[in-house]
């Protein structure tokens, strides 16, 4: 699910985003924490600068998988900058476009480093290749919270500029470590994971350009497969949920023959239950349809039948869809169960329309939360009765 959007966030204060907010040589002021210290700052952006950046990162990166830690790794470029600029110098008398281009890097730069400062990340950093974009790259606990606080520093920037920044995003654990590692695999490694964050960014804003779609996405994907697969599949903490209905999610799936049947996997967790769940998918042809998807070891899936051989990756809108069941199930109580992960069908049907009843003629609204949440344990319970 990507995060939602937040429609008047915070944003730190800019008055002049040129005026220089991080002095030069001020390694306190970096937005960093243990990664890549000692670097230099860019000029612009006050964002760790990319040589150096490219120089600490994959050592970085390398030490943390193999510590078991889970890594995150965005990179972020503003929409439609080319088209701002030349708007900018074609009617503003006092601004020249390039200069209208810095302002919108410096006020990127201060809002990365503002937003940096608020994470709970032991070890990352915020750097820029020296363009329009900006790295963020960190060891965190959770990637569903890191997703979420991606979405919030995309609002911030949202709100704070005349354009709006789109995501790539992907999450990393030990077993996408190659498995052969010659001389110089960090760095190789390094450049293979953020190629791929970088290729689905672009192929997303593409697609979003083609078909008028708005900016600000957060487009997730996995890394390439440099090991052979495990049987059990990814590791859940790398698997985002399932967009819940009416949410939108941008990915990238790939696609896998799996008993003779071909299927996109995407990089989110399984449905519960054997139903699956409904998705409305768009697909890179601009055409939509609404599927079923599997749970395929414990990893999301749906059917497909135009896998081609050498492609590795397809981009994807995934919109979550509604269950329509005889006697619908409240949206607030659907909601709770969804973010619990239960499954509803669980509950035999004369269950089902107690539940049901006993919710809907709550009196107030505290009785009424009070009844979800006692439903909620109930089909918590009805789970495990059934394993």
């Amino acid at each position: 699910m990507e995060p939602s959007r937040t429609s008047r966030p915070a944003t730190p204060p800019v008055p002049d985003p040129l005026i220089a907010s991080v002095p030069l040589f001020d390694p306190s002021r970096l937005p960093l924490r243990t990664w890549c210290e000692g670097s230099r700052e860019d000029a612009v952006t006050g964002l760790v600068a990319f040589p150096d950046f490219h120089s600490h990162i994959p050592r970085c990166l390398a030490a943390a998988l193999e510590a078991g830690r889970l890594v995150a790794l965005a990179i972020g470029d503003v929409d439609g900058l080319k088209d701002h600029v030349e708007r900018t110098n074609s009617t503003d008398p006092t601004s020249y476009g390039h200069l209208a281009g810095n302002e919108v890097m410096a006020t990127v730069g201060a809002t990365t480093r503002a937003w940096f400062r608020e994470q709970p990340f032991d070890s990352g950093c915020a750097a820029t290749f020296g363009g329009d974009e900006v790295i963020l790259a960190a060891v965190v606990d959770d990637a569903g919270q890191f997703h979420q606080a991606l979405g919030v520093l995309r609002d911030r920037l949202g709100a704070a500029l005349p354009v709006t920044v789109s995501f790539g995003l992907m999450f990393v654990t030990a077993g996408d470590l190659p498995s052969e590692r010659e001389r110089g695999w960090k760095h190789d490694f390094t450049n293979t994971l953020l190629a791929t964050v970088d290729r689905t960014l672009f192929t997303h804003k593409a697609a979003r350009r083609a078909g008028g779609g708005p900016g600000g996405i957060i487009a997730v994907t996995r890394p390439p497969q440099l090991t052979e697969p495990v049987p059990a599949g990814p590791d859940p903490m790398v698997l985002l949920p399932l967009p819940a209905a009416a949410d939108i999610a941008h990915v990238v799936a790939r696609p896998e023959r799996i008993g003779g049947r071909d299927f996109l996997l995407l990089p989110c967790r399984g449905p519960v239950g054997q139903r699956g769940a409904q998705l409305r998918v768009t697909f890179p042809t601009g055409s939509s349809k609404t599927v079923v998807a599997y749970a395929l070891r414990g990893q999301a899936a749906v059917p497909y039948a135009a896998v081609t051989d050498g492609v590795t990756g397809v981009p994807l809108t995934v919109q979550g869809v509604r269950d329509r069941t005889p006697r619908s199930v409240p949206e607030d109580l659907a909601a709770a169960l969804e973010r619990a992960g239960l499954d509803w069908a669980a509950v035999p049907a004369h269950e089902q329309a107690q539940i049901l009843h006993l919710v809907t003629e709550a009196g107030t609204e505290e009785i009424r939360a009070g009844r979800i949440t006692a439903a909620v344990d109930a089909v918590a319970a009805r789970k495990g009765t059934a394993r």
